[in-house]
């Protein structure tokens, strides 16, 4: 299993921490993601997504990590008070400076 990188452990630990707090130290400024066929730029729009997205999660459960192409890939199980939970999701991760630069979640 390849080690979560610093950005992301602070990502996974920003989602179940419910005020958010170090959420805004793993994105670079110009980040961008990919979720739900909707794409966030930029810190405001992400920490926004971010909240809103994470409210009906209740548990976020690594299952793997791994780099393919330039990527770190999380596959974890979340569940909550969402429709279809728990689902498996993968999160692909683009680093850019130590820093998250583009997350895909499929």
């Amino acid at each position: 299993m390849v080690a979560l990188p610093t950005a992301l452990a602070t990502y996974f630990a920003a989602s179940a921490d419910s005020t958010r707090q170090p959420f805004d130290t793993c994105f670079a400024a110009d980040a961008i993601v990919h979720d739900e066929a909707k794409i966030h730029r930029g810190l405001a729009e992400i920490k926004a997504w971010h909240i809103a997205s994470n409210a009906p999660v209740q548990a976020t459960r690594m299952l793997s990590i791994r780099e393919d192409g330039g990527k770190t890939i999380v596959t974890a199980e979340v569940s909550g008070s969402f429709k279809g939970s728990p689902v498996t999701l993968d999160f692909s991760f683009r680093l850019k400076s130590g820093l998250i630069a583009e997350l895909e979640i499929h």
